[in-house]
């Protein structure tokens, strides 16, 4: 998989004729390191400087789209006048939008009954934890690593054979989600769909885990000049992302190789 970096000509070219530039960024393990516990995760300082000189520029759109509640990335980003897309798309706020899935938000109830089951649950397993984001929930054991199976059957039990709710795995978490038809690939189309960039537009989408490789395939369907940038020491050979950075510090490096470019 190329090197995004190597991209960064045809990025700018792009840009200089379409006028516009669309960066979808995902936040932990992205724009901010992965950390042990969630509340700790904060945007590097190069980072931050880099970005903010590319949206002072031309033709800049941003949006952030994340696995986080919608408050605790907005806070945690604190990118001012952009859209930011919490619970995976689920909720969706800010440059004049306002989104919340109603199916989503209906399963509330389950998702507290969940949460009521699985906190006591966790008690004994020092290191594990379960994180509230009001419209999923996320069960973090990174601390308690070889507790991982212990956690997952916890969680299973308690959500597994409920119609309305969905289990997954992430990056050292288990994740319950409400069971819709929606995900961070169909929050991007929606985003562009609000966004109206050319379709000769650079569009680029950032994110390290699998729950931006919908991301990454629903770019194929926006058009050709629209591609999936993978946070990665070492891309997965399926990833439908088009080139990789190789950890949130490269992040950084790009943001300001494309203002440069500029």
């Amino acid at each position: 998989m190329q090197h995004a970096l190597e991209r960064v000509p045809v990025w700018t070219e792009a840009w200089r004729t379409s006028e516009r530039l669309v960066l979808l960024l995902d936040f932990d393990g992205t724009l901010a390191p992965i950390v042990d516990r969630p509340e700790r995760a904060a945007m590097p300082d190069r980072t931050r400087r880099a970005l903010e000189r590319l949206m002072a520029m031309d033709g800049v759109s941003v949006a952030v789209v994340s696995g986080r509640g919608l408050a605790d990335v907005r806070e945690r980003a604190a990118i001012p006048g952009i859209a930011y897309a919490g619970n995976h798309g689920m909720e969706i706020e800010g440059a004049g939008l306002h989104r919340i899935h109603p199916e989503a938000q209906a399963a509330r109830p389950e998702l507290e009954e969940v949460a009521a089951a699985v906190e006591p649950a966790l008690e004994g397993i020092d290191g594990a934890f379960l994180e509230d984001k009001g419209l999923t929930l996320s069960i973090h054991y990174r601390l308690a690593p070889d507790h991982a199976e212990e956690v997952r059957e916890i969680v299973l039990e308690a959500a597994g054979g409920r119609p309305g709710l969905e289990v997954f795995d992430g990056k050292m978490i288990v994740e319950v989600r409400p069971r819709v038809e929606w995900h961070k690939g169909k929050a991007v189309l929606f985003l562009l769909g609000q966004m109206q960039p050319p379709k000769e537009a650079p569009v680029l989408y950032l994110g390290d885990d699998r729950t931006d490789e919908d991301a990454f395939r629903a770019l194929h369907a926006w058009g050709p000049a629209a591609e999936g940038i993978l946070i990665a020491e070492q891309p997965s050979a399926g990833s439908a992302a088009t080139s990789r950075l190789r950890d949130p510090a490269e992040v950084g490096a790009l943001f300001e190789a494309l203002a440069a470019g500029r």
